[in-house]
């Protein structure tokens, strides 16, 4: 595996945030991750009762979908 040029890349949030970050001339503001969609919808169904509690403001009507 190659280690990255900037070693604080492993600190970025996300994917996009790691390109942006590589690539000169990418607006990360402009990308929507959807990995991170992906597991918050997933946790959030494995774990409703402490969504509800970080989160009370989130939708939940696809809980039950």
């Amino acid at each position: 595996m190659a280690t990255p040029k900037d070693e604080h890349v492993n600190l970025l949030p996300n994917d996009i945030d790691a390109y942006a970050h590589s690539v000169e001339g990418i607006d990360p503001a402009r990308y929507f991750d959807s990995q991170a969609q992906e597991v918050w919808l997933a946790a959030r169904k494995r774990w409703p009762l402490l969504a509800s509690a970080l989160y009370p403001e989130a939708d939940h009507s696809d809980d039950h979908a």
